[in-house]
């Protein structure tokens, strides 16, 4: 009778203790969410992840979040990098791995590509792989504005697929600042009538106390 039962045993073990086993392969992802706190998302054995470079701090970040001060806002004409990190989390090689990237339509790539394969990635394996966009003029920006957007990459292969997003702010600015006021004779040329004005009064008064 305990011979018998061992034959079940094992295909017991097979059909449930190893799915499990492989399950536990799948990775965790963190991430600040906006206003802060974190939330953390479960994916399957293959990953991606996409960082946007902080020119504050020097750092490659998950998001750049307008409501928090010390976070960089970009401005027209800047050049910002992403980064794409691909990693294969379980146990098989991937043989061909899709990935695509999507940019707002308030940048244009520069540098890298948005469309491209990653083959033979191995487990524990990651491909890096940068992207590098500019934001467009500032003519193309609602007045006054300053503009967050989202962007996103996707990979997949075969029935595994993952996606990650990353958020920056764009405002009209120069040289990393905000735009001044135009400055000009239409400025100074009022100023100097009334300065002269009030010299004039100021001249006579204390003649007329003589």
């Amino acid at each position: 009778m305990k011979k018998a039962l061992l034959p079940l045993l094992i295909t017991a073990f097979v059909l449930v203790i190893v799915p499990t086993a492989k399950s536990v392969l799948a990775a965790v992802r963190c991430e600040t969410t906006y206003g802060g706190g974190e939330v953390c998302v479960r994916t399957g054995e293959l990953q991606i992840d996409k960082e946007v470079w902080d020119p504050k701090d020097n750092r490659f970040e998950e998001n750049l979040y307008l409501d928090r001060k010390e976070d960089y806002i970009f401005g027209p004409s800047e050049t910002i990098t992403f980064l794409l990190k691909i990693t294969n989390v379980g146990d098989e090689t991937f043989d061909k791995v899709h990935v695509q990237d999507t940019l707002p339509k308030y940048l244009n790539l520069v540098s890298g590509e948005l469309s491209f394969e990653v083959n033979d990635l191995s487990p524990g394996e990651t491909e890096e792989r940068r992207i590098e966009a500019k934001i467009v003029s500032s003519e193309n920006f609602p007045d006054d504005a300053t503009i967050c957007d989202v962007n996103a990459a996707e990979v997949w292969s075969g029935d595994e697929k993952d996606k990650d997003t990353s958020q920056i702010c764009m405002e009209e600015k120069v040289l990393g600042v905000a735009v001044l006021p135009p400055t000009g004779p239409s400025h100074w040329l009022p100023l100097l009538i009334s300065t002269a004005t009030l010299g004039s009064i100021g001249f006579y008064l204390s003649k007329f106390k003589k």
